[in-house]
């Protein structure tokens, strides 16, 4: 449901200047078109995703009689979320304001976790997390690889920003940032539709 917050109303210029973007609603980056309706998007979406998570499983021990134990994960998720929001208010404040040795012993990889920022794709970091958690709760191979080649999908995107912004713009045009957010998407919704096959069929 994000994806459409994440087409440009035209093609992206190479360098774009940061939008003012209030500190909630950050998780949608800031140079993004709508930025602002994404991040206030990607809270609401987060902290009630983990929650209704919570009560799926609640309500699935209840009626199977075995209680997952998925406390953990909703923890993680939830405290993921608050961590991405400080996390890039901190960044913001060592890249811009700050200089002395802590500026100095973080500016290497500052930028790049600004330009992943920048691009709203710090809600995906915190689902990887979260699902990570879920994968070890559950001790489930399957959940894991999923989680593995969704990781492997998000620094895949990240590389080809990295080694090439501008091919990447000049390639996608407006659907640039679509793009690198649909592809581990697709991977999460494979990765479903792959486990519930399997639940189905016979044993």
């Amino acid at each position: 449901m994000a994806l459409p917050f994440y087409v440009m109303a035209e093609t992206p210029a190479e360098m774009m200047a940061p939008k003012q973007v209030p500190a909630l609603a950050r998780l949608g980056g800031d140079i993004l078109d709508q930025a602002a309706a994404l991040g206030w998007y990607w809270l609401a979406a987060l902290i009630a995703g983990y929650l209704v998570s919570l009560a799926w499983y609640r309500w699935r021990g209840r009626r199977v009689g075995l209680q997952s134990p998925v406390r953990g994960y909703v923890l993680a998720g939830l405290a993921g979320t608050v961590a991405a929001l400080l996390l890039m208010l901190m960044l913001d404040l060592l890249y811009n304001n700050v200089s002395g040795p802590v500026h100095d012993l973080t500016v290497w990889i500052t930028p790049e976790l600004m330009a992943v920022s920048g691009r709203g794709m710090f809600p995906h970091l915190v689902i990887g997390v979260g699902l990570a958690v879920l994968a070890g709760l559950e001790r489930s191979r399957a959940l894991t690889v999923t989680v593995l080649l969704y990781a492997a999908v998000l620094v895949l995107v990240s590389v080809a920003f990295h080694v090439d912004a501008y091919a990447v713009v000049d390639l996608l045009g407006r659907f640039t940032f679509f793009v690198a957010a649909l592809l581990p998407v697709v991977v999460l919704l494979a990765g479903g539709c792959a486990a519930a096959l399997l639940r189905r069929r016979p044993a």
